[in-house]
């Protein structure tokens, strides 16, 4: 197959927002692998390691994280990537940054926050109706809320890894853009999949960790039982490809059958996107042959798939974890107290911001132009203006589960007990 990567010298591709020091004299790196290392360099990446995926930290030591799951999405992807000769370093930068945005608690916390911004702030406070969603907080970080150094702020990353983050889930909303300020969208097409196959890789690698890897811990938890997967249209494919062994009499099978059934269900679906995905790439390039030149002359088709009937199955097997293992009642009270931490937790800085750290406040003046000051800033003022407000939403999106905990903790409980 030809190759039909982008290209690390691609100037479109690899455009920054701020002129960026050159690495003459030192370890020559490509620009694609400069953003991976600075992904991997953040605070915001080295914070996944303490915020939930679906099971919070407390439920056992063996569960993914959000930083566990990203890296498993990195390995999923570069594996499809290198099979269909794609370019390796651009989706590893892409993987390992397309969560950098997520909240705490999981996917409850980004709901929370999008609750509280679209339809009620705090008690009387009128919403301000713009939305949150984590791969539009991803490209926050990255573009603004990360630094890096002093002459700019966000790790001014290339385009084609910030579009390929931005991309990696829907941006729309009941057929709408959400709406999110603040943000680059220069030659970012927001209703089309992502321009670059490496970045629709990384999206559909996300779907593949969700699909697996959340059934495995669910089936750990315990949660849902092996006997409601063994019938799945999906699973029985992955047995009979992979001829694993299976007693039909145990409900709870050895670790050893569980681990075979997952991880080779990893296998069975790489296969199936990589080969309905190179049929859909090289009809495309045969019609369009972009060249990546522009925003106008790169990918604007969703390429990288799953065959119709293996994502049908899928679809089925994730809906069953849906409700048997996201909508259960183990999580569901988890993800109550959740949502009430963060609902305090916004109450707390909204009603009193000079609770707010010193660094918080100082961002929130720099944007609005002014001098920090904790005496001259008044309460009254900022809590009407939704430049703060959402400097609430990016302080509460960023902390992991254990300071969203402490921080409720000192907020709430009287010091003397």
């Amino acid at each position: 197959m030809e190759s039909y990567a982008a290209m690390n010298d691609n100037h479109f591709l690899t455009a920054r927002r701020h002129p960026d020091l050159s690495e003459e004299g030192v370890c020559r790196r490509d620009e694609f692998q400069r953003d991976r290392d600075r992904v991997m360099h953040s605070r915001a990446f080295r914070r996944m390691m303490h915020k939930t995926q679906i099971f919070n930290a407390n439920m056992g030591d063996h569960y993914r994280n959000r930083l566990t799951h990203t890296l498993e999405v990195s390995q999923i992807a570069r594996s499809i990537g290198k099979t269909l000769g794609l370019n390796d370093e651009l989706i590893e930068a892409i993987a390992l940054g397309h969560d950098l945005g997520h909240t705490p608690y999981g996917h409850i916390g980004e709901r929370t926050l999008n609750n509280l911004l679209m339809d009620q702030v705090v008690d009387e406070i009128a919403p301000i109706h713009q939305g949150f969603k984590h791969n539009f907080q991803s490209m926050r970080l990255v573009d603004e809320l990360e630094s890096r150094c002093s002459a700019y702020s966000g790790l001014n990353l290339t385009l084609a890894v910030r579009e390929g983050i931005l991309k990696h889930t829907s941006t729309t909303k009941n057929g709408e853009i959400i709406n999110y300020p603040e943000a680059d969208y220069t030659n970012i097409d927001l209703l089309r999949p992502s321009f670059t196959f490496e970045g629709q890789i990384v999206a559909i690698a996300d779907e593949v960790a969700q699909c697996t890897h959340d059934l495995e811990d669910g089936v750990r938890s315990r949660i849902i039982g092996f006997d409601s997967i063994i019938g799945n249209d999906l699973v029985k494919r992955v047995i009979d490809a992979y001829s694993i062994p299976v007693n039909s009499n145990t409900k709870t099978p050895a670790y050893d059958t569980r681990n075979l059934i997952i991880k080779n269900m990893v296998g069975f679906l790489i296969k199936d996107i990589c080969a309905a995905s190179r049929v859909c790439i090289e009809d495309y390039m045969q019609k369009y042959g972009p060249s990546f030149r522009s925003a106008a002359d790169c990918i604007n088709e969703k390429c990288i798939q799953f065959s119709s009937d293996v994502d049908a199955a899928r679809k089925t097997l994730y809906n069953m974890i849906t409700t048997k293992v996201i909508c259960s009642e183990q999580i569901s009270a988890s993800d109550a107290k959740s949502e009430y931490i963060i609902k305090q937790l916004f109450k707390a800085y909204y009603v009193h911001p000079k609770q707010l750290p010193d660094y918080v406040l100082d961002k929130y003046c720099n944007r609005k132009g002014i001098k920090f000051d904790r005496v001259a800033l008044s309460d009254k003022t900022i809590i009407q203006d939704p430049a703060f407000i959402r400097t609430i939403c990016d302080h509460i999106s960023g902390m992991t589960d254990q300071f969203a905990s402490r921080d409720y903790f000192r907020l709430y409980v009287p010091d003397h007990i």
